[in-house]
């Protein structure tokens, strides 16, 4: 079969041999993957490494169940899924808590086991989704990580709710599904906040109130009250200081990007006396993978722009560099298995 694979030699299509599903373990034929900033940041500015080399990337996959493994229970044959990537052990002490993207025995696909971006792949029979019919394989395929990391950050780690007052920090795919995503959970009012005057304005056709550049934004929205609940998807020290300000009294502050960098704590006497939060926001878990396809499928989520162009197997490594270049606008670039 043909994968993008990641080598010492660098990453194209190679040929590779079809995987075998073991027990409790699923044959999916890939249909739809989507391009996560993590594989750019495996395959071109290795910032972030797999745990081994070669290996397929790949981890936001949507297909139909090929065959599942001996003793195996799961969706039939025929059945088109999306796949949960984080593969967790469901016995550790974290897992039995419910938190299984603390797993300690956690492994991503696509960076600590084989991913999607190839003709099949061979997952655990628990992670597969079924889609409803009227639900893209596109859409299933982002919602497993795009949206529902989104998701998380917005629902379970930011408490967001009926009359939360809101602002996105960052509106690029993950920033513009969180603006989406609040909106659905009732949020009273959702402020963007991006420099880029683009970003602003599809902020605002996914459903924002106001979008405000991030040089007066945190002034802006002091001067009104302050928001309960505020999301930082850039990764930079200084825009998490910048969501923090924005906070009203007893807020709560939920940082999503990934950065380097060390926040200044010069301003930990706002927290404390503010009683203001700051914690950290990773990945999903499978509940709200479900949770997700549901609300795109009854149309209770609405994200016009969550996917974009959607490119052939063989384009993948353009479509990587587009990614890098910040040419996606503003939505995932999906790869098509099957062209």
């Amino acid at each position: 079969m043909r994968a993008a694979v990641l080598d010492a030699d660098g990453f194209g299509i190679r040929d590779w041999p079809q995987p075998e599903p073991g027990p409790g373990e699923a044959l999916v034929a890939l249909s739809k993957v989507g391009i996560c900033g993590s594989d750019v940041h495996f395959a071109i500015d290795k910032t972030a490494e797999t745990r081994f080399l070669p290996i397929v990337l790949g981890h936001e996959p949507a297909g139909r169940v090929a065959a599942l493994g001996p003793d195996t229970e799961g969706p039939a044959p025929g059945t088109r899924v999306a796949i949960i990537p984080l593969v967790s052990c469901h016995e550790c002490d974290r897992c039995r808590a419910g938190r299984t993207v603390l797993c300690r025995e956690s492994a991503c696909l696509g960076a600590e086991r084989h991913g999607c971006w190839a003709d099949y792949a061979v997952v655990p029979a628990r992670n597969l989704v079924p889609l409803p019919d009227h639900l893209s394989d596109e859409l299933g395929a982002v919602a497993t990580d795009s949206v529902a990391t989104a998701y998380h950050a917005v629902a379970t780690r930011g408490g967001v709710g009926p009359g939360k007052r809101v602002a996105v920090w960052g509106t690029g795919g993950l920033g513009l599904s969180a603006v989406g995503i609040a909106k659905a959970l009732g949020a009273k009012t959702v402020i963007a906040v991006d420099p880029r005057e683009q970003a602003r304005a599809w902020a605002l056709e996914t459903g924002a109130d106001a979008a405000l550049h991030s040089d007066t934004a945190q002034q802006e929205i002091a001067a009104e009250g302050g928001v309960d609940v505020a999301l930082e998807f850039v990764g930079r020290p200084e825009t998490v200081q910048l969501a923090v300000r924005s906070l009203d009294a007893g807020g709560r502050a939920v940082a999503v990007g990934l950065g380097r960098g060390r926040i200044d704590a010069s301003h930990l006497v706002t927290l404390v006396v503010r009683e203001r939060e700051l914690v950290g926001s990773y990945g999903n878990e499978p509940d709200e993978v479900r949770e997700v396809v549901r609300l795109l499928a009854d149309g209770s989520l609405r994200l016009p722009r969550v996917v974009g162009d959607v490119i052939p197997l063989a384009d993948v490594a353009e479509g990587l560099q587009r990614v890098y270049r910040g040419d996606t606008g503003g939505s995932r670039i999906v790869v098509d298995i099957t062209a």
